[in-house]
């Protein structure tokens, strides 16, 4: 008798870590890839923005793959955006992605006003000057520096790092918006992620030119997004901005104090999470009510960016040293999966229109060129981590 119950609530309990283990956390899928794997991925994604660029100077903004529709709208930080992570993909792997980075950057370089003072923007295709845009402006001018040496710019970025400055607040804290009517920015507006866009700007344009003072206005803000940003602006909970983990990985490492390096390992955290959380998705069956479709690509790639900029501080910094061997795994996971999700030359002949299908990651039937932008930074990150262990056997 005593065996019997012993026998059933054995059973029982069974039943109730298979049901824990499966329906409330169901496994982590991360399938195996190779260096050669992702540097692949990579390309077929830039091939993609490649096929998709316009004569007027402009990528493709998004593409519904069922009907074959391009999106009429378009948006100044996404095309800042991806000009940036074009120059990241010449300088860590394919040197000739800087020639269609060049051209997206011409189509900022044509279109800039002068706010005063020495300042210099992008006027972007809206009527207030945007914040975020001439943040990822000026970190792509600052990567086509580092990947070039050509110092034609220079007095150009400057410029744009004097208008970052100018719309900066007491606080740290960074207006959205500057208005040409007015010749001043727009007062009580702040962006969602321009005040990080704008501190990381600051902080690489700081390791060009030091001693100029743009490293401790990046610090600056970084505090206001640790310690001020996410009450000021309603939320609950914090925010994972992984812009603001470019900058705590950019800032010179003397300014990069106890507090801000906090700041940077729960951001570690949060990504970390939201990857575990991800390589949980398979879109079918008991999964899809339990974890939903596999999230937006650009989602998934910032958290992904972020972390990795986060390793690479922990290759110079001991005191993110401790997360080193957890990122890498979670990175690692997170190109196997993304790879596979990632459409093939294959695939896209199902579709209407194969070129604009080819090398994307869709959500759900739609892309956007921050999908791809994203999704290759984090990429990006992943592939000296993969080449290092296939080098180590």
């Amino acid at each position: 008798m005593i065996g019997r119950r012993f026998a059933a609530h054995l059973a029982l309990w069974a039943v109730g870590a298979a049901v824990l283990r499966f329906a409330l956390v169901p496994a982590e899928v991360c399938p195996p890839v190779t260096a050669a794997q992702v540097r692949t991925s990579i390309g077929e994604a830039v091939d993609w923005f490649e096929r998709g660029y316009r004569d007027d100077g402009r990528y493709t903004y998004g593409f519904t793959r069922d009907g074959a529709i391009e999106s009429s709208g378009y948006n100044t930080a996404r095309h800042a955006g991806v000009t940036m992570s074009l120059y990241q993909v010449a300088i860590e792997l394919d040197p000739s992605a800087a020639v269609l980075a060049d051209q997206g950057l011409q189509y900022m370089l044509d279109d800039l006003i002068d706010t005063g003072g020495g300042a210099i923007a992008w006027k972007g295709t809206t009527g207030d000057v945007p914040l975020g845009a001439n943040s990822l402006f000026l970190a792509a001018l600052s990567l086509r520096r580092d990947f070039t040496g050509d110092p034609v710019h220079d007095d150009l970025m400057r410029g744009v790092g004097r208008f970052l400055v100018g719309q900066q607040q007491e606080d740290g804290s960074m207006l959205a918006h500057w208005r040409p009517s007015t010749g001043a920015p727009v007062p009580g507006i702040t962006g969602i992620f321009a005040s990080g866009e704008a501190s990381w700007a600051l902080a690489m344009l700081d390791r060009l030119f030091p001693g100029e003072g743009w490293g401790e206005s990046a610090a600056d803000t970084l505090d206001y997004l640790n310690v001020q940003r996410d009450r000021d602006e309603g939320r609950i909970s914090r925010l994972p901005d992984h812009w603001a983990a470019y900058t705590v990985s950019a800032l010179r490492p003397d300014l990069i104090d106890e507090d801000r390096m906090g700041y940077g390992r729960q951001l570690a955290g949060y990504f970390g999470i939201r990857l575990r959380f991800e390589s949980q998705r398979l879109g079918s069956g008991v999964n899809l009510l339990l974890r939903w479709y596999p999230g937006p690509p650009a989602g998934v790639g910032t958290a992904g960016e972020g972390i990795g900029a986060l390793w690479r501080l922990a290759q110079t910094d001991d005191r993110l040293a401790d997360l080193e061997e957890n990122i890498e795994d979670r990175l690692v996971c997170t190109a196997g999966f993304m790879v596979e999700r990632q459409v093939t030359g294959a695939q896209a002949q199902e579709w209407p229109n194969p070129d604009l299908t080819r090398g994307a990651w869709f959500y759900r039937g739609y892309t956007q060129m921050d999908d791809e932008q994203h999704v290759i930074s984090a990429l990006l990150a992943a592939l000296p981590i993969l080449e290092q262990r296939e080098a180590s056997g």
